[in-house]
């Protein structure tokens, strides 16, 4: 399986809308049970959530984005994923990426490659 942390050491990071499922109670929070995540042959595989550590509300200024960061256990690692609560309502996983693939995620329309 390809590795999902997101740590960003180069300062270059993408973020990768994820297929959650998801329990939403009552009272209208939400918690990720599962999510699929290409393995090295790009198939989606299931990965399940085991544990949510925390749940840290977040503001992006820069994107705008209001929601909320889960610090999960994944597999014996620690992971963050995130939810936006602004509409369309979002989770996604933030990738550390090559400023090239940087570049290549993020080509505005009509940008040569």
């Amino acid at each position: 399986m390809k590795n999902i942390s997101g740590s960003s050491e180069n300062g270059f990071a993408v973020r990768i809308p994820l297929e959650m499922i998801q329990l939403t109670k009552k009272d209208g929070q939400v918690w990720p049970i599962a999510f699929d995540w290409p393995d090295l042959n790009g198939i989606p595989m299931r990965v399940n959530i085991d544990k949510i550590i925390s749940v840290t509300p977040l503001a992006e200024q820069k994107s705008g984005t209001v929601g909320d960061r889960y610090e999960c256990e994944i597999g014996g690692r620690i992971e963050h994923i995130y939810y936006t609560k602004l509409t369309p309502r979002k989770w996604f996983k933030i990738m550390s990426v090559s400023e090239q693939e940087y570049k290549d995620y993020y080509k505005l329309p009509g940008e040569g490659g």
